[in-house]
């Protein structure tokens, strides 16, 4: 099983994260306050929109605010780098630094690391943070377009290889055809790692099926906005719920396996 937090990605339906993208503490703290009042599982703090995200003892004292704020919910840390959509530029050795004084401190649940860094120093985090029982989301994001299936496929198997426990990528929907891609993609990656959960997005208006209805195809996560959204289509999180709740895959599969075993 893999989890963050208490929640556990793969079983029982798409879970929601909330990103929270304050700029100040109280910002920030306020937002905790919002989405753990909401129906989401796990909470996404882009400590690259902090005012202060050069300090690791700022972030620290932040993390030591929030940790009690939560209520059961877990917390996933992600610095998104200017090149994939973030605020803030950063070296990669301050990028890895960061990740590592973090993982033994008990603080964050999971981190977010980029697929396309410099593979020796990143192999090398994974390991540490499986050490310290922090869940890897390896991610990759593209605001330009949609790549080929294939090429999503490769990316998201690549993720595998790193022994990432959440491969994740999101990319920007131009076309239908774009979601289809993602969605043959998704579906393609969890026949090959059934019991291994996976992310997969399509960005902007069109993509907002795949936010929806993505675990039909293979998506344990989903993320929604509580105020602020994080990246283009994200579907406001109490709208997000109904739909999830009115789809009910998990109640889905259930009935088609009963009647399946009844016919035979």
């Amino acid at each position: 099983m893999v989890r963050i937090g208490q929640a556990v990605l793969g079983e029982k339906g798409t879970k929601i994260c909330i990103p929270i993208v304050g700029v100040t503490e109280k910002e920030i703290l306020d937002a905790i306050d919002v989405a753990c009042n909401l129906a989401c599982h796990i909470v996404e703090l882009r400590i690259d929109y902090f005012e202060r995200a050069r300090s690791m003892d700022a972030i620290i004292q932040l993390l030591m605010l929030i940790k009690p704020k939560l209520k059961g919910r877990g917390l996933l840390f992600t610095w998104r780098t200017k090149g994939e959509g973030g605020e803030k530029t950063i070296s990669t050795e301050e990028y890895f630094t960061m990740l590592e004084r973090l993982i033994p401190t008990g603080l964050v649940d999971a981190i977010d690391i980029e697929l396309f860094f410099e593979q020796e120093r990143m192999v090398r985090t994974i390991e540490f943070a499986k050490m310290h029982n922090v869940t890897v989301v390896m991610s990759n994001h593209d605001f330009n377009g949609t790549p080929e299936r294939e090429v999503i496929v490769g990316r998201l198997l690549k993720m595998k290889e790193f022994h990432a426990d959440i491969p994740k990528i999101a990319v920007m929907a131009r076309t239908s055809g774009d979601v289809l891609n993602l969605l043959a993609a998704t579906a393609e990656v969890k026949s090959l790692y059934p019991n291994d959960p996976l992310i997969t997005i399509a960005m902007g208006p069109l993509g907002a099926v795949t936010r929806a209805c993505g675990s039909v195809f293979g998506n344990a996560m989903t993320f929604a906005s509580a105020g602020k959204s994080s990246a283009p289509g994200q579907i406001e999180v109490h709208t997000l719920k109904k739909i999830l709740d009115a789809i009910d895959v998990d109640g889905i599969f259930d009935e088609t396996q009963h009647r399946s075993k009844r016919i035979h």
